[in-house]
């Protein structure tokens, strides 16, 4: 394209040649057209502020929904629909069921525990019975020789309940020197509960026992109206009972420290000797199934050996009282030498290696005992031993019997 250069007195020349222009326009018209420019130019930021404005009027209205929303949650905590609320409380409901059902579940636990502990308990005692029962139901042993290498014994002879017998019963205990022997008879007369044994509550006694003039003498000093003057049989039968087995051969008497006591049947009485071979024959004695059964002496004397062994195997017509040597515990022939005596046993006799025999056994030694015999030699015996008792060698006689502790 041609480029053209003008110049200044050219284009003065050419707009002089363009037609003139008038403006028909006041002042007035002017200024007005002008002032209505600058009105338009301020509705702009006008507008500008309106839509600001309304930007945050949007804004704030979001805002307050979202805090509404959020408080509207957090209010559900405290404020729920009907619904809610419903479904809440059967919560709750459900939830201290559950609390009361375990309480529930956990007093039933304390209650099992307990019954539990009581049934467990009842058990131990039923077993403690049956214990019992077991030891009640067998036979008192005799003590031996042998029982006493550590030990002392008392022995109390005591009523039974029909006060018909006197019933010798020993105890076991810690060695003791034999001078304090009726200090500790007087206690054992003070502790011992008869009754247990199925026999009389005697002891203890309303008088004084201390030592004579020597260990084998025995003083009694009774109150003037001792009932036990009145009792003289029963009394004297037990005390000779009682001291025979403590070594004491005599006792004196006084009244209220006077010297000599008169009684009932006896009569007026300062001293008595205590005979220890009294050639008696042995009962058994048995209140009922719950006491135990006790070897007890007869009342009478036998002239042998031989005849008291076989009043052994008599009945007595006694209640409580029931042979102790059985019928088919037989002998062929009895013979003695000096402190020894001699059974020969029968090819018929039975003997089994049971309480009820060893028992029977014992029997005889204490009707040997009784007679003066030491030992005893069972012959031609079915087995070797019963019990502790070897009946291949001679036997000892027994120290004491019935022993219940």
């Amino acid at each position: 394209m041609r480029k053209f250069h003008w110049k200044e007195s050219e284009i003065e020349d050419m707009l002089r040649e363009l037609p003139k222009l008038k403006d028909d326009r006041t002042k007035a018209d002017v200024f007005a057209r002008i002032h209505d420019k600058k009105k338009k130019k301020h509705w702009i930021p006008l507008f500008a502020g309106v839509a600001s404005l309304f930007l945050m009027v949007v804004l704030a209205s979001s805002l307050i929904i979202e805090k509404e929303g959020n408080t509207s949650q957090e209010d559900s905590r405290g404020k729920l629909s009907l619904s809610e609320n419903k479904e809440m409380a059967d919560f709750e409901r459900q939830d201290a069921s559950n609390k009361e059902n375990q309480s529930t579940d956990k007093q039933d636990n304390q209650k099992f525990s307990s019954k539990q502990a009581e049934i467990e308990s009842k058990e131990k005692v039923s077993e403690m019975e049956t214990r019992k029962e077991e030891k009640v139901n067998t036979y008192a042993r005799a003590i031996y020789q042998d029982d006493l290498k550590h030990a002392s014994i008392i022995t109390m002879g005591i009523p039974d309940d029909q006060m018909n017998f006197i019933v010798p019963i020993s105890i076991k205990l810690e060695h003791y020197d034999e001078s304090d022997k009726l200090n500790q008879l007087v206690n054992q007369m003070s502790e011992m509960d008869e009754e247990q044994y199925g026999l009389s509550d005697y002891f203890p006694l309303d008088i004084k026992i201390s030592q004579g003039d020597d260990r084998t003498t025995a003083q009694i000093d009774f109150q003037e109206k001792s009932r036990l003057l009145d009792e003289d049989t029963l009394f004297l039968r037990s005390m000779e009972e009682t001291l025979s087995y403590n070594n004491i051969k005599r006792m004196t008497f006084s009244t209220d420290g006077k010297q000599g006591a008169m009684f009932a049947h006896a009569g007026y009485l300062k001293e008595v000797d205590i005979p220890h071979q009294k050639n008696r024959t042995y009962f058994l004695y048995q209140r009922d199934e719950s006491s135990p059964r006790f070897l007890v002496p007869s009342n009478m004397g036998y002239q042998d050996f031989e005849e008291a062994l076989q009043a052994g195997k008599g009945e007595a017509d006694i209640e409580g009282i029931s042979p102790s040597i059985p019928h088919d515990l037989k002998w062929k022939r009895i013979s003695s030498k000096g402190d020894l005596v001699i059974i020969q046993l029968s090819n018929q006799t039975a003997i089994e290696n049971s309480k009820e025999s060893l028992q029977a056994l014992e029997a005889i030694l204490f009707i040997a005992k009784d007679f003066g015999f030491e030992k005893v030699k069972f012959e031609n015996a079915p087995i070797e031993e019963v019990g502790q008792l070897n009946l291949t060698e001679d036997i000892l006689v027994p120290k004491a019997p019935n022993q219940v502790n």
